[in-house]
């Protein structure tokens, strides 16, 4: 599991200062970047040594309560693998003053080669970076 403390800003949120519910997925993009800069292993340079891509396949969000613009929040990744080729990053958002659910849900990626766009099994460097301190 990956927890990852992250800022809302105005940008994020509709005119009554709520995070817009589509910008949960991009605030769950931004904490999977977190982890790949944590592990100083940017992801598009992996991506690119790799020849993949990984495209997004699915994707959930159950909304607990809403997020305030400036609000600081906590995103908790769960990295699980569905095989060698898919990974579903199960996540919880969090309010960081106040430990409260705020959203959870999942969101599933596969790993596709470049060249042909057909699935290809994850690099084991990646499986490495998102599963940290779960090996």
């Amino acid at each position: 599991m990956h927890e990852i403390k992250l800022q809302t800003y105005w940008a994020d949120c509709d005119p009554a200062g709520i995070v817009y519910f589509g910008n949960f997925f991009r605030i769950i993009e931004q904490a999977e970047e977190q982890i790949y800069i944590q592990a100083a292993k940017p992801r598009q340079k992996l991506l690119d040594a790799h020849e993949i891509w990984m495209p997004r396949v699915e994707a959930h969000a159950g909304f607990v309560s809403p997020i305030r613009n400036g609000r600081a929040i906590r995103v908790r990744l769960h990295p699980q693998f569905k095989g060698e080729k898919t990974v579903r990053f199960d996540f919880e958002i969090l309010d960081d003053e106040t430990g409260a659910r705020l959203a959870s849900g999942y969101m599933t990626s596969v790993s596709v080669c470049r060249a042909k766009f057909k699935a290809t099994p994850i690099p084991k460097e990646i499986v490495e970076i998102l599963r940290g301190s779960d090996t």
